[in-house]
């Protein structure tokens, strides 16, 4: 990424709106609600009450995030630590823009998966085979974690590296139509068609003859973890803002999964529409919406708490970082190791 980006480090701009991404994710429901179902933050929702104006953007590009990030468009950066650790050779570079890792909002809880096709049924029968995969995304620590599970590493299988992530002639659902293609990395409301509905691709419909998911993050938890990462200066300069930001995330977060969770609620129904609307361009994509709700485990306090703040703690941020950071260094991905700041909230102020 960092012969390709060379925008330069600008000021955060705090004339207008804050602008925030997010990707097509079920995490996004809390980033959604918060902002009151909708892009632009909505009176009395939890981002107004913070005394915030947020403009919520959809950038599955993780360049085009990394880019308004260094250019100071947006203070933010919405990414699982996988993403944030491609970009760091770019973004550590600078003391302005080092990343502080400041929420965690959820865990892939078989949201992402990996379809094969022509019988393999194991990771470990794609040796010597070609996998298409997101450059850049959500996928490629998940990539190198569950080859090397496999007792496989990237030199035992061909790459096939795509820009986009979902709904796009360039991402891995379509390059797992052409023949050459083996086995791609995607999102779930992807390989549900692609499938014949979770089962073995017909040929039929949207289906991929014989294609079938062999691994998924419900059985390969604890590896893609999403996360809001913070600018250095900004947070320096606008503490307040960022916990302000972080709070009314943190109440999202606790009432998002119930709200889901509880069928006759007209407010759950309001925002699966929105976030259909919003994350999949379809207001009616409500049954797609509590898919993509229940392929993400929503995380606690104690959780973020876990994750940002207990060095006992397994499967914590720097554990994370340590593990992605070896595999991309061998990638050739990056060439940077280091450590990533994580804030250290007092979570009874927020």
């Amino acid at each position: 990424m960092a012969q390709q980006i060379r925008t330069p480090v600008g000021e955060v701009d705090t004339a207008g709106p804050t602008q925030v991404p997010i990707i097509t994710w079920g995490g996004e429901l809390v980033s959604i609600f918060a902002n009151g179902n909708s892009l632009t933050t909505q009176p009395n929702s939890l981002m107004a009450q913070a005394g915030l104006n947020i403009n919520l953007v959809k950038q599955d590009v993780f360049q085009e995030q990394v880019k308004d990030y260094m250019s100071g468009r947006s203070p933010y950066l919405r990414c699982t630590i996988g993403m944030c650790n491609q970009a760091l050779d770019i973004i550590n570079a600078d003391p302005r823009t080092r990343p502080v890792i400041i929420h965690q909002l959820t865990w892939s809880r078989g949201g992402d998966t990996l379809v094969a096709k022509d019988g393999s049924m194991q990771v470990k029968n794609l040796k010597g085979k070609t996998i298409a995969v997101q450059a850049y995304g959500p996928h490629v620590d998940f990539m190198t974690t569950v080859l090397e599970q496999s007792g496989l590493s990237t030199n035992d299988v061909t790459l096939k590296w795509l820009p986009e992530l979902t709904m796009h002639p360039d991402s891995p659902p379509q390059a797992l139509t052409e023949p050459d293609i083996d086995a791609a990395f995607m999102i779930i409301p992807d390989a549900y068609p692609i499938t014949s509905g979770r089962q073995v691709g017909t040929g039929k419909k949207d289906s991929i003859k014989g294609a079938r998911m062999i691994i998924s993050t419900m059985f390969a938890r604890r590896i893609i973890a999403d996360v809001y990462v913070v600018r250095s200066d900004y947070l320096e300069q606008y503490p307040q803002e960022v916990k302000k930001f972080v709070g009314a995330l943190v109440r999202a977060g606790q009432q998002v999964p119930k709200l889901m969770k509880n069928l006759s609620d007209p407010e759950k129904m309001k925002l699966a529409s929105a976030a259909g609307d919003i994350l999949l361009g379809d207001k009616e994509a409500i049954p797609d919406i509590e898919e993509m709700f229940y392929d993400a485990q929503f995380v606690t306090v104690e959780d973020n708490i876990n994750f940002l703040q207990n060095p006992d703690y397994k499967h914590n941020a720097d554990v994370l970082n340590k593990r992605v950071q070896k595999s991309f260094n061998e990638l050739g991905l990056i060439s940077t190791q280091a450590e990533i700041q994580k804030a250290q909230w007092n979570y009874s102020e927020l």
